[in-house]
């Protein structure tokens, strides 16, 4: 099966696949909003968000660093996290490039483990990482 590349689809491919995915959509919807709905039913992160604007504060432009999250044998969806209202879909076992924000949420989220004889609690990430590099 070949490669799907919704970025370069035209509006009728577009409908097309969606339809044969399954995919409901409005049929006034954006090309860009069909996109994400495709790219959202395959599995794959949403394409970044595009900022316009010029930014006034490229002094405290945040970190950015590479990481991987851990494969696990039963949850295979993507990670999703959340910062300030913007989201991302990580795909676990592959390398990501993130923001600094998205590293802190991710050392934040735990959940708790219990001993199945005494009943203690262990505290662990949710979503074990590894951060490769920092990206310059």
């Amino acid at each position: 099966m070949s490669e799907v590349n919704v970025n370069t689809m035209d509006r009728a491919t577009l409908e097309q696949t969606a339809n044969d995915l399954g995919v409901k959509f409005a049929h006034n919807a954006s090309d860009d909003t069909l996109r994400n709905k495709l790219r959202e039913a395959l599995g794959e992160p949403p394409a970044p968000e595009l900022n316009t604007a010029p930014s006034t504060t490229e002094s405290t432009k945040e970190k950015r660093f590479e990481i991987i999250i851990q494969t696990d044998g039963k949850d295979k969806q993507p990670v999703p996290v959340g910062v300030n209202g913007k989201m991302w879909a990580i795909q676990r076992g592959k390398n990501v490039i993130v923001p600094e924000s998205v590293v802190e949420v991710l050392k934040n989220a735990n959940r708790y483990e219990y001993d199945p004889k005494d009943m203690s609690r262990t505290e662990v990430l949710a979503y074990p990482f590894q951060i490769v590099r920092e990206v310059e």
